[in-house]
This record gives structure tokens, sequence and C-alpha cells, in this order.
């Protein structure tokens, strides 16, 4: 489930759409950064357009990818690789480009927009006069760097992360950062949980966190709780126990796809394999707000078309919906962005809810934690990212306890509040 969220109306949603800085839009998980967002992006209007660098993210956010919108290759960006666009008129008809996931954006790819935006549009200003609002945690979810290439990239632009190319410095960026956090109440929770985000966990802090380990496997607490691993495979494997130790035939329902849809970001399985008694994840918002993405159910029949879910104590219908592939383009007539839909996929929006990866619990509420931690956590922000999905303590179970080695945070992210500007007083209050 999600957390209240703050109203659509707000004095930082006015500053965001009024202001012609540059903007640094973060907060800690569960600040209501991506309802802040889809509020400016309705505002904004068709001048407007929002970008990520990964396709699942794309998707989420309602727009397209950094690759497919700039044509750049799935590698280190280099000088020539920046060339005039097809779509050069879309260019030119942007006066605000959003980038959501911006943790993830590496420094060459920042470089690389600048660049591009500068000789499409025939303008040297920085961002070639696009004003630029980038979204994200830089404590969650970090760019993706062989190494191989960090000497490289910290050799021509000073590090891996999107703030480190000159221009973020020459263009002028002030910093909003979200304070309120929606989903946890506790304060003592909260401070363990910044204290994870920082890498500073006490031993005290940590001792408290490891109160949290019991002697049950994942599968065993997958029967009360969500769990949560590192890998696919460990999600796909408690998965499948569940669902074949339920009784009856499972009930397989194929999804369709049309236009440019890359198989690799399908929001959930085709064909989607379930039986009754299956707990499932909602993926989608209900119009009229009986559940929301990241609600719990279990299926109590199917129907044609659809599955009947119980939700709490209610069961409804959940019939197939759509989800689309966004590309930009340019409206000769009006001389405006226009944005097109240039693939679907058409699924019912459920997914295996006993087990899931860290990655995919990214932006979820939970009130059943339980994280199966086999080995050592593998990356920046991934420990953060895991604990922070949990409502309350009380409703976390660890598998081991943590280890200081589990905290990973790399310390240069906190560098990004030098290059940035202040906001303004009582935008954020």
């Amino acid at each position: 489930m999600t957390a209240n969220l703050p109203a659509p109306a707000s004095p930082v949603l006015d500053y965001l759409e009024r202001s012609r800085s540059h903007i640094f839009l973060t907060g800690r998980a569960g600040t209501g950064k991506t309802t802040l967002t889809r509020a400016l992006l309705e505002r904004l209007g068709p001048s407007a357009a929002v970008l990520a660098p990964t396709g699942v993210a794309a998707m989420q956010a309602g727009g397209q990818t950094l690759h497919s919108f700039f044509r750049l290759p799935p590698r280190l960006v280099e000088p020539s690789d920046i060339r005039r666009l097809r779509h050069a008129r879309a260019v030119r008809a942007l006066k605000t480009l959003v980038i959501d996931e911006i943790s993830m954006v590496r420094s060459d790819m920042m470089w690389a927009i600048d660049a591009s935006l500068r000789l499409n549009r025939e303008s040297a200003e920085p961002f070639g006069g696009v004003r630029m609002i980038v979204v994200g945690d830089l404590a969650q979810l970090p760019p993706v760097v062989r190494e191989e290439e960090a000497g490289y990239l910290d050799m021509s632009y000073g590090g891996p992360f999107f703030f480190h190319p000159p221009v973020f410095r020459d263009a002028g960026f002030t910093l909003v950062e979200l304070t309120k956090v929606f989903r946890q109440e506790d304060p003592d929770f909260l401070n363990i949980l910044n204290a994870v985000r920082t890498g500073e966990l006490t031993r005290d802090e940590g001792a408290v966190l490891n109160t949290r380990v019991t002697g049950r496997s994942g599968l065993e607490a997958s029967a009360t709780h969500v769990v949560l691993t590192p890998t696919n495979e460990a999600a796909f494997r408690i998965n499948a126990q569940r669902l074949d130790a339920l009784p009856g035939a499972p009930q397989l329902i194929e999804g369709k796809t049309s236009g440019q849809f890359d198989g690799r970001i399908l929001p959930t399985d085709d064909p989607l394999i379930l039986k009754r008694g299956a707990r499932v994840m909602l993926l989608r918002n209900d119009p009229g707000g009986r559940w929301v993405n990241g609600s719990l159910g279990e299926v109590v029949g199917f129907a044609d078309p659809g599955v009947m879910v119980k939700i709490g104590e209610d069961v409804h219908r959940i019939e197939p919906v759509q989800w689309d592939r966004h590309a930009y383009n340019f409206d000769a007539s009006a001389k405006t962005l226009t944005k097109e839909t240039v693939g679907s996929f058409t699924q019912i929006p459920l997914r295996l809810a006993w087990a899931m990866t860290i990655h995919k619990a990214q932006g979820l509420t939970l009130d059943r934690v339980y994280l199966d931690l086999p080995g050592r956590l593998f990356a920046h922000g991934q420990a953060y990212v895991a604990l922070s999905r949990a409502r309350t303590l009380e409703g976390m179970e660890l598998s081991r306890p943590l280890r200081p080695s589990d905290i990973i945070t790399d310390q240069r992210i906190f560098d990004v509040k030098s290059y940035c500007d202040p906001v303004p007083d009582g935008v954020l209050e």
C-alpha cells in the first residue's frame, strides 16, 4: 500500500511551476517526490517532457527514455555520438525537461544531454536554454558504472554522478529537498533510517534494527510478510514454491503487446500464472480509490475478463489495463510538443507478491516486510531502499543481523549540496 501524500496544491508546487531556475528536487524515501512531479507535469502541459534513464522508469513516469529521445548508445557517450536529431523541431519546442530517477543518470549522460540540447536548439546556453527539473534521491538507486569506466568518468567529468559535469554548476541549480516523510511516523525509526541513508548508523541503532532478526526462512516468512531479496532468482523461487503449494490448477492469462514495447520492461509476467489463494500486488491505482499501486490482495476467483481479488474485506474484479510507451514529436500546425503512444502492453495489473526484489519494491510502502539477506548486500543504497519500504520497525523482520559492510553509501552523493543554490525562504513551509 502507499502512504498518505501531500496535497497537489502546495507552495513548493507553485514554486516549481513558476520559478525559472533549474531545480534538483530530492528528499528521503516516502517524502512524496513522485506525487509532486506528477502534479507539476499536469500544470506544465505540452511545453514539458519527462524522460528517465530506464524503460521501466520512463513508463512509470509516462515519458520516454533518455537514450531514445536523444538517440544515444547504451554505453559510455562520446562526443561523436552527439548529432542533429530528426525530431529537432520537437527539441526546439521544449521549454521544460523533467528527468525522473536522476540518481541513475551518469555524468557522461548528463554531459550528452547538455551537448545535444545546445546543438539541436542552436543555443550556447546551458542545456540549450531549456529549464531542467531533475528528480530523485541520490541515496537510493545509483548509476551503473563498470570498474573499467570509473577512472574515465573521474578524469573526464570529476565523478560518476549527474552533478559532476561542469554544466551542472554553470547552469545554477536550486536544491529543493522535501523533508516531511509520509511513509513512517515513528521518530526513532525515522532516525535509524536516516542513519542508514547517510552511512552513519551507530552501534546502538544497529542493535535496535537487529532486534528484528527472526529464525524464520524467507519461504516461512512469506506466509505473513512480503519478502524482499536482492536477486530475481530468490524472489522467483519463493513465489513459485508458494504458488505450487496451493491446491487446484493454475490459470494462465496471456497479455497482448502491440507496437514498440520491449519485453524486458514488461510491468508483470506474460503469461501471468495465478491460482485461487495466490497473494498478489495491484500494479495500478483504481480511479475510484478502492486500491492503489502496491495494495496487496488474494485471488479468490477468475472472471472473463479479469481476476477476482479480495482486498481487505472486499472482493473486486480486476480487469486488464494497458501500459503505454511514449515518444515525443512536434506538431507543426500547433507548433507545440506532442506525446504519441508508440507501443502498448495489455494485461491484468497483478503480480505475485510473496516475494520481490528490493529494486522492484522501490517506491512501495509495506506493512509487513521480511528482508531476506543470504549474503552481503552489494550496492550503494540497497540497504536503505529495503529498510525504508517498511511502515514501522515492528512490521519488519530480518533474516540475519545487518553488518556494517551491508551499509554501503558513496559519500560523494552529499557533495551535490555544495553545487546547488538554496531554495528561497517559505517555499518548503
